[in-house]
C-alpha cells in the first residue's frame, strides 16, 4: 500500500508531503500525537480491523483519519473517522441486487465454511432478502474437501441429477482454484445453465485461458484496474493510467488489488476537504461513493468469463 501511494504520489507530481510511521510500533494514540508533532493534517490508516473497530466507537478522532479497512459495528460512530478497503462484503451484496435485478428469485449460496464465509453469506442473503428474493439453499463447504458433496448439496441432487424446481441462481464465494472446480460439477449433475454469480474473489488477475475455461460463463465483479477491457474498454482509459501502467510493470499480480487500493486511498485522501468530490469518484478499485457514516462503498464492475478471458457483459437496451 505504502509503495503504491508513493508511486502515484511521485507520477502525480503535486505538493502532498507523505509521511510514514511504523504503526507496529505505536498505540493509535501514540500514533496520533507523533502526527500532531508532524504537523500532519490526516492520517492514512490502520489497517487492521479491531484497531478500526475500536476507534469508530469513540466520539471523535483527533485528526481526520481514513482507516483502510471497515469496523465491525453497526455504524461508524466517531466524527471525522473515513473508512475505506476492500470489502468482500460490499461485492455480496452487489452480487445480490444483480442476480435480483436479472430476474432471479430463489438462490443457492455456497460460501466458504470460516469466518469470512459467514460474513460474506449474511451479507448476501441479508441483501437479497431485502430485495424480495428468497436463499433457498445455503452451503458451508470446506474448501479443503472435494467440490462434490457441496454442489450435491447447493444443487439438491438426486439420483445423479440437480433438482432445480427452486433455485434459479447459484451465489459463490471461492478462491481461484476451488471455484474452477464447480461449473464442471454442476455439468455433470445436468446443471449446465444455471447462472452463476460470483465476487473478484476466484480472479486471480492475469491471462490464464486455459485454466479459467472451466469458469466460463461465470459473471464476477472486479475492480476496473484487473478488468480493463470488460470494466472501461480498454487500458488506455483505465482511472490513472499512468499509474497503473507503472505499477503493472513492477507488481505481482496477486498483489494488484492493493496496489489500486493503495492509489484509491491516496486520492480519497487528498480529496476529503471536499467530500462532495468523493461521491462517484472513478477509482481504481471501483466507483466510489460516501455513506452518511463515513463508510465509503465501491460500485464494482462486471464481466463474464468467455473462452476463460473475463469479457464485458452485454444487456440488451444499454
Amino acid at each position: 500500500l505504502s509503495t503504491a501511494m508513493r508511486r502515484h504520489h511521485e507520477i502525480r507530481g503535486d505538493n502532498v508531503q507523505l509521511s510514514f510511521i511504523d504503526a507496529s510500533q505505536y498505540s493509535m494514540d501514540e500514533i496520533y500525537s507523533r502526527a500532531g508533532q508532524m504537523n500532519a493534517q490526516l492520517i492514512i490508516g490502520p489497517l487492521a480491523k479491531d484497531e478500526v473497530s475500536q476507534l469508530e466507537q469513540r466520539n471523535s478522532v483527533p485528526l481526520p483519519t481514513l482507516a483502510l479497512n471497515y469496523g465491525s459495528g453497526e455504524q461508524n460512530r466517531a466524527a471525522g473517522l473515513f473508512q475505506y478497503g476492500l470489502s468482500a462484503e460490499d461485492e455480496a451484496r452487489q452480487a445480490a441486487r444483480r442476480a435480483y435485478q436479472d430476474g432471479h428469485r430463489q438462490m443457492s449460496v455456497m460460501v466458504p465454511d470460516n469466518d469470512w464465509g459467514r460474513r460474506v453469506g449474511e451479507a448476501f442473503w441479508n441483501e437479497f432478502h431485502g430485495q424480495g428474493g428468497e436463499v433457498t439453499t445455503a452451503v458451508r463447504y470446506n474448501p479443503d474437501s472435494a467440490v462434490t458433496n457441496a454442489v450435491q448439496t447447493a444443487l439438491n441432487v438426486s439420483g445423479e441429477r440437480a433438482q432445480l424446481g427452486s433455485i434459479d441462481a447459484l451465489f459463490l464465494l471461492a478462491l481461484p482454484d476451488y471455484a474452477r472446480q464447480v461449473p464442471p460439477t454442476m455439468d455433470y449433475y445436468y446443471a449446465p445453465n444455471l447462472p452463476i454469480y460470483a465476487t473478484s474473489h476466484l480472479h486471480e488477475g492475469h491471462l490464464q485461458a486455459r485454466r479459467d475455461q472451466d469458469l466460463d460463463d461465470v459473471m464476477f465483479m472486479d475492480i476496473p484496474w484487473q478488468i480493463p477491457d470488460a470494466a472501461v474498454g480498454g487500458e488506455e482509459v483505465l482511472p490513472f493510467y499512468p499509474t497503473y501502467q507503472r505499477l503493472s510493470e513492477e507488481s505481482d499480480a496477486s498483489m494488484f488489488r492493493l496496489m489500486a487500493m493503495g492509489v484509491d486511498a491516496y486520492e480519497i485522501a487528498t480529496e476529503l476537504s471536499d467530500i462532495s468530490a468523493l461521491n462517484g469518484l472513478r477509482g481504481s478499485t471501483g466507483t466510489l461513493y460516501l455513506t452518511g457514516d463515513g463508510r465509503i462503498y465501491r460500485e464494482l464492475p462486471w464481466a463474464k468469463f468467455q473462452n476463460g478471458v473475463p469479457a464485458p457483459i452485454l444487456i440488451p437496451g444499454q
